[in-house]
């Protein structure tokens, strides 16, 4: 552990526990209202002639429109487009195998984000990816003549916690103390989409802030968190895929937190500061929870474990938010490395009558299904690789399904399940090049 992380005495710690459970069992107690919403709209229109005017309302992006705060979109990450003009309409593409990547400075907040794809005389296909690799939609294809227009949600977001009265005195920032985080895509001041894939053909993006859409907000360790480039391994990196466009998805974990840190750090605090009536939360912590030589962030399962888990709900319930709780993946040895802990989540899952999803007995199933191919999905002997992410959000939504009704309602019409003991193979999106990477840290 470094030696820079944050540190709270044992004492506040238990003080804190015992008023966060006290204040959210009072009965005059109401959900949040959100936090207020910020009107901010963006259309973009791509390919056009030199002396061609925008459709009312856009903006035209040439091919050498680059991404500088002082104007506040354009490519970036050293994208090289060629931009195609065909009649009246344009397009911007690039070489096959060859990502590019376009970003926007907005206020953070969900982003219903409205994309026009395709070429007038040509084929396309299309993958979008948002912010730390979150995959929106995979190789997209229209045929020649034919122009599809496809929605999505994306969350942005910042390290800061918000100014009194919202916030009481003390922390003003994200505690992160593996370096290299604070650069990364999912807490700069811009939104950046990736669009990658055979021959990726973009002619329209539309940004419109959207506070009132759910969230699907995510808490973790590094087995849960954003990876720093490429598809990325990892379940949330791949889930919205697999979802309808009627919900945004917000992923706070990252790596080296436990159930006690991610409060302590001041990320709880940054999810509760935005968090809404009709909002999820999905819980996965143990990896790190399970290591006593972090004695700041250890937790026992039969006690502390449950303890941190308990501040999670109450503060969750508080706010009119469905927590489900998701237990540990195993890691590639598939031993009981984890076992504590995932049983501790399910007997507080059922004390509490609370949903949850036991990642841990799927996760077994799988590596035992995978067999001497079990490498495939893992980087290490603990994270995974792009495929054992894929793997594992296909489990995921299983989960969902099955145990929470409230969040089912949100899973993609054609989403087609997979049986743990008969994994799927790798899909064609995870052979595409992946893009430069963001600053990156050896997780944890």
């Amino acid at each position: 552990m470094s030696p820079s992380r944050l540190s709270v005495p044992s004492v506040l710690i238990v003080s804190f526990l015992l008023a966060s459970s006290a204040h959210a069992q009072r009965p005059e107690d109401q959900p949040l209202p959100p936090p207020p919403s910020v009107s901010v709209a963006f259309k973009f229109a791509f390919g056009l002639a030199p002396a061609q005017p925008a459709p009312s309302g856009f903006t035209a992006v040439s091919a050498d429109t680059l991404y500088t705060p002082e104007r506040g979109h354009g490519f970036d990450l050293g994208a090289t487009v060629t931009a195609v003009t065909r009649g009246d309409t344009g397009f911007v593409t690039t070489a096959a195998d060859a990502p590019f990547f376009f970003s926007i400075k907005i206020p953070e907040g969900n982003y219903r984000i409205t994309v026009t794809l395709g070429d007038p005389d040509g084929e396309s296909s299309t993958t979008i990816r948002s912010e730390s690799a979150h995959l929106l939609a995979a190789q997209l294809t229209t045929t020649t003549g034919r122009l599809i227009t496809r929605t999505f949600y994306a969350n942005v977001r910042r390290p800061q916690l918000p100014p009194p009265p919202q916030n009481a005195p003390g922390g003003s920032i994200v505690h992160m103390f593996l370096a290299g985080e604070d650069e990364a895509r999912h807490w700069d001041e811009k939104l950046t989409l990736e669009f990658n894939g055979p021959r990726p053909c973009l002619a329209a993006l539309e940004l419109v802030k959207d506070d009132r859409v759910p969230t699907l907000w995510v808490a973790g360790d590094s087995t849960v968190g954003d990876p720093r480039r490429g598809p990325g391994g990892n379940w949330p990196t791949q889930l919205c895929q697999f979802l309808k466009p009627e919900i945004s998805l917000c992923n706070a974990a990252e790596g080296g937190e436990t159930t006690k840190s991610f409060i302590t750090g001041y990320r709880f605090d940054k999810v509760l500061s935005q968090m809404k009536a009709g909002d999820f939360l999905l819980v996965q912590f143990g990896h790190n929870d399970s290591k006593p030589q972090w004695p700041q962030s250890y937790t026992e399962p039969a006690t502390t474990f449950k303890a941190y888990l308990s501040v999670i709900l109450a503060e969750t319930r508080r706010r009119g938010t469905t927590l489900v709780l998701v237990t540990p993946m195993e890691r590639r040895a598939n031993g009981d490395t984890v076992g504590p802990w995932a049983r501790a989540m399910r007997e507080f899952a059922s004390q509490e009558k609370i949903p949850l999803i036991d990642q841990w007995a799927a996760s077994k199933q799988l590596w035992t299904a995978l067999g001497p191919n079990v490498g495939t999905a893992f980087s290490d002997q603990t994270h995974l690789s792009s495929y054992g992410g894929y793997l594992l959000s296909k489990l995921m939504v299983a989960g969902i399904r099955q145990n929470v009704p409230a969040l089912a309602r949100f899973i993609a019409d054609d989403f087609i399940p997979m049986d743990p003991t008969r994994p799927d193979p790798p899909p064609a999106y995870l052979k595409e090049s992946p893009g430069p990477a963001s600053p990156r840290h050896a997780p944890r």
